[in-house]
Formats: C-alpha cells, structure tokens, sequence
C-alpha cells in the first residue's frame, strides 16, 4: 500500500505535484483555504492532516494526480461531499484530492437521463432539476451536501427508492479515472465482460475501491403529482406520556404489519425533544397528492399524534442539511446500521430501542435534544422495500435486498473524554439489534461504520468474493484503499462468507480490532480540537479561519 509523505520528502513532493497540475489548484496546511476544502464536520476525524489537497478542476487533474501519487508511493483519497461517516475521505500526510469544482451537470428530458460530474452534490442536481423540469425526481439523498458519487456508489437510499428502486440501480453509465490514470467509461451493455463487471462492481460497491468516478449517467422520474410536487412532514408521539406511548405502540404495529404502496416512505425516529423527553416519530415522504396521503394514513393519524406538520411542496423546499456535518459543527458522533426485513418491528423491538435511546442519555449527558451542538442519541428507521426487494441480490453488490428498514443508531457527544463510554453504548446497540438484522449481521454501506468486525459480509453478503475478483482486474495493488474497503484477491483466493453468523458478545464487539482502531483514532484526533477550543461560531467563513488558526499551532508545535 502507498504510504503518507513526511517531513521534508513531503515539501518536495509537493512542489513537485504543484508542477505537475498547477500550483493554483494545490492547498497546504494553515491556510483558509486548505481548511475549506479538507473541512468535515464530525471532530472525531477533522484534524487528519494531508500534506496536500489537489482542487481539480478537469478530468486530466484528477488523471495526472492518480498518476503522481502512484509514482511516487503517495496514500490518495477522494473527497466529494466530505459525508464519510468514518471520515475515510481524508488521510495523513497524503494527497486528498477534492472534486468541488466538477460539479456540472446536464438534463436530457428526451430521454430522461441527466448526466453529473463526479463533484456534485445533491444541492447541484436538485436546483438543476427544479430550474429545468420540476416535475421529475431523481434518486438521491436528503441532505443537500451530500456528494452524489459517495451516495451513488454506495447504494443509495432514498424516499423515493420504494417507488423507484436504489441509486445504483438507476445508474446508466459510469465514467471513472483508473489506478493506472486511465479514463474508462462502463456500462451495462459493454461487449468487454471486465468491463461489464466493473460496472456491476461501480453500482453499490463503494467509493474508494476501484477508481475515482468523474462522470454519472442515471435516470430521471416523472413524480406521481403533475405539480412536480410530494407531501412531507413529520409525526411525533411524546414516550414519556403513558396513553402517548400506547398510541405510538399501536402506531407501530400498524406500520409493521401493513403493505403500504411504493409511493409512501414511512420513516421510524425516536429521539429527544428540547426538554429532553424520549419522543417517537415518524417522517412521511409521499409521492403523490395530499389528498391520497391523508387517506393512506388514516390509521396512524387516528392515533393522536402531538405534532402533524404534513403538507405538500417541492421536493428541494423539504431537504435540510443534517447536524453534524456543516461547517459550524462542534460535535463527535459516530453511526452503527442495521438492516431489518419485512416485520421487523415488533413491540418486543420497539420497546429495545425506546431503553436503549433512553439509557443514552446518561452516557452522553443528554440535555435538549433539539439544541445545535449538544449531545444527542437518535434511532432512524429507513424504510425499503417496493421496488429495492424487486432487483435480484446478485445484479448489484447491494445484496440485502429482502430489507424493508435500513436502521441507524446515531451518538453524539460533545465532551472528548466520552470516547470510550459512546464506544461501549454502540456496543451495546449491537447486541441488542443484530439478533433482528438480516443474518444477524446485515449493515448498509453507507452508514459506514469502522467497528464492524465483518464487514465484508455485513456491508456485501455473497457479493464480496465478485467485488474481490474486480477489484484483482482493476487494481490489484489497493492502491485505493481505506480500512474498509474491498481486498483483492490474496493468492487467488476469495473471502469465504457464512449464510449467517452468531451475535458476538459484548466482549467481542468491544475488543475487535475494529473497535480498538476506531477507540483509538477518536482518542488521538479529539484532543485536537474540542468545542472548547471552538468556542461560538457565528459563520462558516469563522469556522474555516479558526479550523486554520488551530492547524497552524499544530504544524508548530510539531
């Protein structure tokens, strides 16, 4: 594996990459400008410090940059959206190479396709498709600066996948700059087979693995309302109000039992209110007509939810920018998925998760669960189902397709000496929720989480030993490579995967080598910078000069 530049090697390779694609799109430690491009929100990970980020504004940048760093023995990661939830899109003492600048993107309604550069984020796509055709849709997420080819690449769940399917499986066509540098386009219809595979390895197997995609080509969908709009909103339920905790039970079964129409996304939450009290949720996403909504969900409104704030709108008038992740960010948190099928949410399992939400409290010091920057606990259940179980396990590497929720468990801290203690809860969500999962060990990619022991077979199932066999054709010497990605083949020999594994313990979910890497990652990096070294941050422009002013101690100190 390439290894990370150091000390002086590292100033004159740098001078040296700055020849090579131009010193105007090259950024170093300690200045506002690094800090923008390398800045991602969750303090766990922001204080990795590569040596240099190359902001490429053609596809030839991002070829000579592969190029170079191969040379040269030089680890190179990719940023997009900057949303990795292990932070795996940075390095230490490397080469990051940012896509912000390739962010066009263009609509054919003839065909009903719209192409993206590899530097798009969902903000991008979605003002285009509103500025050109509002009444189309495309398979994306709900957080607006989210990056498309991290999104893409790793499956991507969407409201509207029960009606339309997954991110991957709308993909038409690929372009992707190789380990070699070379520029290849894939499709589905490619007469080359290790083409045709690569393909098939690109639509849900993951950044990072077998190149750097520069160019999407996917389906666009006409939405349900001619109006080009949907019905959104959320429902809550108060858990600390008995007679609110029964009609939030009932709600629950009623959504667990019942086939609901592709059209309708029903996401489950519980988490904390601005007092503090345990609350139950729902997030509606329906595509279609607020009339046909309200009708479709009579039997949970009947249950008397304390909040209804449903209406109709477009689509881009409901994404927000998740906690976390925006420059003004002053947290640590850490994500662990699950992915649940059909029936899964049984009282005995509900009743898991409102203790288990409830016991967070204590470990991460829970205050006002509606506070920006506080500590928080949440469960989100994302519901599938419809079209994703219709596309076999095979014909994508996202192979859990008989799931109908992909759940998250998200903590939150804001106190740097909680590391440990949020580990052990994690843990403990684990125990107590892989006995449901599919195999008892299903997670979504995307949802990446650096504590899984398994995770070939928790992210790829059966699917691993192929993605193994792609990435042995296309980059066999991991030059692309984070602690999670996919291995090539060793002596020509795949992974063997179980059809189900045994729930470890607790003593195993905490002394993996897994746990220790990420226990001690958080450890090293959150020290770095703690809110309080952050103190009030008014702006995003504040939030960059202070990430700079704390880098720039940190070169000197070292």
């Amino acid at each position: 594996m390439p290894s990370v530049i150091i000390d002086q090697e590292q100033k004159v390779l740098a001078k040296a990459l700055q020849k090579k694609v131009g010193a105007f799109k090259c950024l170093v430690p300690g200045t506002i400008e690094y800090s923008r491009a390398v800045f991602i929100g969750n303090l766990n990970y922001r204080m990795a410090m590569p040596a240099i980020i190359v902001v490429a504004r053609t596809v030839e940048d991002v070829q000579n940059t592969v190029v170079f760093a191969r040379q040269n023995g030089v680890r190179l990661t990719v940023k997009n959206g900057g949303h990795s939830y292990m932070g795996y899109c940075l390095n230490e003492g490397g080469i990051v190479l940012d896509l912000e600048k390739l962010n066009g993107c263009s609509i054919d309604t003839d065909e009903m396709t719209i192409t993206m550069e590899g530097g798009c984020i969902w903000k991008d796509v979605y003002y285009k498709l509103l500025q050109n055709c509002p009444e189309n849709i495309i398979i994306g997420g709900q957080c607006p600066t989210v990056g498309v080819s991290g999104f893409t690449l790793g499956g991507g769940l969407s409201p509207f996948s029960r009606t339309y399917g997954l991110g991957c499986d709308n993909v038409i066509e690929m372009t992707i700059v190789t380990a070699d540098g070379e520029l290849v386009t894939v499709s589905a219809n490619d007469t080359d087979e290790k083409k045709r595979d690569l393909f098939w390895a690109l639509r849900g197997g993951g950044g990072g693995n077998f190149g750097i995609t520069v160019e999407f080509k996917s389906k666009i969908h006409p939405l349900r309302d001619p109006h080009g709009r949907v019905v959104c909103g959320s429902l809550q339920w108060d858990l600390t109000n008995d007679e609110q905790k029964q009609d939030f039970d009932h709600v629950m079964d009623t959504f667990n039992t019942r086939r609901w129409p592709d059209e309708l996304c029903i996401d489950a939450l519980w988490n904390y209110d601005a007092a503090g009290n345990l609350q139950g949720g729902m997030t509606v996403i329906f595509n279609g007509t607020a009339k046909k909504a309200y009708e479709l969900l009579e039997p949970l409104l009947k249950c008397g939810p304390t909040t209804n704030t449903l209406k109709q709108m477009h689509w881009t008038d409901w994404v927000h920018q998740a906690e976390g992740w925006d420059p003004k960010s002053e947290v640590y948190h850490h994500h662990a998925s699950f992915i649940f099928p059909e029936g899964a949410i049984t009282r005995e399992v509900n009743q898991k998760i409102s203790n288990l939400v409830k016991e967070a409290a204590s470990h991460l010091d829970i205050k006002n669960g509606a506070q920006l920057n506080a500590p928080k606990c949440h469960v989100l259940w994302d519901h599938i189902g419809g079209a994703t179980e219709r596309i076999g396990a095979t014909d994508t590497p996202f192979f859990w397709r008989k799931g109908h929720y992909v759940s998250t468990v998200k903590a939150q801290w804001t106190d740097p000496s909680k590391s440990e203690e949020a580990m052990e809860f994690i843990a403990k969500c684990k125990r107590e929720l892989l006995p449901y999962a599919i195999e008892h060990k299903a997670a979504y990619l995307n949802y990446i989480d650096g504590t899984v022991g398994n995770w070939e077979e928790a992210y790829y199932g059966h699917n691993y030993p192929r993605l193994q066999k792609v990435k042995s054709h296309w980059d066999p010497h991991n030059f692309f490579w984070n602690m999670q990605s996919v291995r090539p083949l060793k002596d020509g020999k795949s992974k063997v995967i179980k059809n189900e594994v045994a729930v470890p313990s607790l003593d195993v979910l905490l002394n993996s080598h897994e746990a220790a890497q990420t226990l001690e990652w958080w450890k090293r990096y959150s020290v770095l910078v703690t809110p309080t070294d952050l103190g009030v941050i008014k702006s995003d422009e504040q939030a960059y000069a202070q990430d700079s002013n704390i880098r720039q101690h940190l070169i000197a100190s070292t």
